[in-house]
């Protein structure tokens, strides 16, 4: 009989720690500004010929002291305002977030994946993620489009 316990247990540990691991719960309600839009299912914002591009995100928590992540392709530079601070940097911008949040990105990509961009040679995208463990995590893609020639 006790053997038989100890394996419930051990088949209940197991299944409990997959489906934290598993569990995909937003921590909070990642909304886009008008520079953010959606074109054939993917949600897309615009890059300037010269790599430039602007974005606002208002992040509303449903659980305070997350982390959001905003991963950049590899060689762009950032200048991110949020709220009174503004952070430059290269690549990946991580901060905690305890309540309502307004996050101006401003990035610029380099002049080699702008090339590619317009050309149509290469799809870039951005990635935020917002986490906290053990179950809240949630990941949002933002692909970067060329603006089209009018």
């Amino acid at each position: 009989m006790d053997k038989k316990i100890l394996a419930l247990a051990v088949i209940l540990i197991a299944v409990l720690i997959f489906a934290i691991r598993t569990a995909n719960m937003a921590p909070a309600y990642v909304e886009g500004s008008a520079e953010i839009f959606v074109v054939n299912n993917k949600t897309v914002t615009i890059v300037e010929k010269d790599g430039w591009g602007l974005f606002t995100l208002t992040v509303k928590p449903k659980v305070s002291g997350f982390t959001l992540r905003i991963e950049f392709p590899e060689g762009t530079r950032y200048l991110i305002r949020e709220g009174d601070k503004e952070v430059k940097g290269e690549d990946v911008f991580e901060t905690k977030i305890e309540k309502e949040t307004e996050i101006i990105v401003n990035f610029q990509l380099s002049q080699e994946k702008v090339r590619k961009l317009y050309s149509g040679e290469g799809e870039y995208y951005i990635k935020i993620k917002t986490t906290k463990m053990p179950f809240w995590n949630a990941e949002y893609l933002i692909y970067l489009v060329p603006r089209e020639k009018k």
